[in-house]
């Protein structure tokens, strides 16, 4: 069995962060209870801070569950472009450990000009940004862009130092060139590629975050188009959960991704090498 990097983990209980619901439970030791149960080595902690969101968990406490957990845990940032000081705040972060930038989930266009600035930092110090894109703006958070992704193709072009992972449902329903601006999650065969598979395809700098409902349903919903799409962007695609089959045991990625029998290098870049590179580790 390949190594293993989930790309796209929380933790909702440490110190005084104690998020509503069932995210409430997940501590570094559930955790790590739930990597070794799918047998994944590590994992990304991503550090959840916006002024949409109603539960956080600092960058600052994410470090320190890092360091206590550093052959299991990989530490991201996050900060909210929309208060002063968030450029030196990043620098901070990175002394201190982190690797990448996320779950951005800042609710302004994606290439708002305060965003802009955000790459430019990443760009500066080298770091992944994982963003995720809500599917419109009475979404609870997420960075906005048109149906097209226009904006995202922008700052592709003006950005070509830096990586960008997508993720979310308002990225991952454009899988179909055809799709109801008013769903998430669309359901369907695929009958054209849509605008996430043509830039997956023109941009070095952009990936894919599998996890959660959204990366899931993105390849559930048609098999026999997510297979060659999994083969031929192996290299652009990131293992990841979310935790989802924590809330609903009927997503489980591992479970999805081996019913598709890619080949070994498939299976490799996507479960691990991919973000190795990513994170310069």
């Amino acid at each position: 069995m390949s190594f293993k990097i989930d790309c796209h983990t929380h933790i909702g209980n440490y110190k005084d962060a104690r998020w509503t619901g069932k995210w409430g439970e997940v501590t570094p030791e559930f955790l790590i209870e739930y990597l070794d149960k799918h047998e994944v080595d590590k994992a990304v902690v991503l550090p959840t801070y916006s002024l949409d969101m109603r539960n956080h968990t600092p960058t600052e406490y994410v470090i320190e569950a890092c360091k206590e957990r550093p052959e299991r845990f990989i530490p991201f940032c996050v900060v909210e472009v929309r208060e002063e000081g968030f450029e030196e705040k990043i620098v901070k972060y990175v002394e201190e450990g982190c690797v990448g930038v996320g779950e951005h989930t800042s609710k302004i266009p994606i290439d708002h000009r305060l965003n802009l600035k955000l790459y430019k930092i990443c760009g500066r110090l080298e770091l992944p940004i994982l963003i995720h894109i809500a599917t419109s703006e009475t979404n609870e958070y997420g960075a906005l862009d048109t149906t097209d992704l226009k904006g995202l193709e922008r700052v592709l072009k003006e950005n070509s130092n830096v990586d960008f992972i997508m993720h979310g449902p308002g990225w991952w329903r454009c899988m179909s060139k055809r799709f109801d601006p008013n769903v998430g999650y669309p359901k369907g065969k695929i009958e054209e590629p849509g605008r996430a598979v043509e830039l997956l395809e023109e941009y070095e700098n952009l990936y894919g975050d599998l996890s959660a409902g959204s990366g899931y349903n993105a390849l559930a919903r048609d098999l026999e188009f997510a297979k060659p799409f999994l083969e031929r962007l192996n290299r652009k695609l990131l293992y990841g959960t979310d935790l989802v089959d924590f809330f609903d045991p009927g997503y489980v990625h591992i479970r999805l991704l081996e019913g598709f029998n890619l080949s070994m290098e498939a299976y490799e870049n996507i479960y691990h090498r991919n973000l190795e590179r990513l994170i310069h580790r």
